[in-house]
């Protein structure tokens, strides 16, 4: 057996949770009992943390770690958790990584049992409301598509003040925004995220 951790890098993860904290880092770098340069350089991944440290400075941020033991060669479906890191930001200009968000739902299209494994897990946070927008919508729109009660964790989730339109990710004729997501602003058109299972790598 062995311990799985998030997928996500230690560096990220303690990032995302330091920006999304509502404390200092000044704050959390004393309630965690380690220095503040510390959490800046595990930050820039310079330097990685033991497991226990990385616990105590999520405990300060408002944060809990939590392992899963799985036997080795298990099969771990995707998560949405998994993409909290699958965006990046140059110039000012958000950047989503849509082919890993595409293979997400591919996956479940292709795999409708595996749904509520993909959706329960209470996701990190991803240290921009864009993606935390997202990533709560499309979890209620796969719950809801399945007949599945919500996640509870995406009521945390918030709703963006201006609308968040990207441009069309595919060509499509059809620009429908499903209504899970233009309840949160994000206007991504379905057809550019989900496919039916027998359109799938066609």
């Amino acid at each position: 057996m062995h311990i799985r951790l998030h997928q996500m890098k230690a560096s990220i993860l303690i990032r995302n949770a330091t920006r999304t904290s509502g404390f200092s880092l000044r704050s959390i770098a004393s309630s965690a009992g380690v220095a503040s340069s510390t959490i800046t350089r595990i930050q820039a991944g310079k330097i990685e943390p033991t497991l226990q440290m990385v616990e105590r400075i999520l405990h300060a941020a408002g944060y809990e770690l939590r392992l899963e033991v799985v036997r080795r060669g298990t099969d771990c479906s995707p998560r949405l958790g998994d993409l909290a890191d699958a965006w990046s930001e140059s110039n000012g200009h958000l950047k989503i990584h849509w082919t890993r968000w595409r293979a997400f739902l591919d996956y479940l299209a292709l795999h409708p049992d595996r749904v509520p494994e993909g959706i329960y897990p209470i996701p990190p946070p991803a240290g921009n409301d864009t993606i935390d927008a997202l990533t709560a919508a499309v979890g209620e729109k796969l719950a809801d598509d399945a007949g599945l009660p919500r996640p509870t964790w995406t009521s945390a989730a918030p709703v963006l003040d201006k609308p968040f339109r990207p441009a069309p990710i595919r060509p499509s004729l059809n620009h429908d925004i499903a209504p899970q997501l233009a309840a949160r602003n994000v206007m991504v058109d379905t057809e550019s995220l989900w496919r039916r299972a027998g359109a799938i790598g066609v």
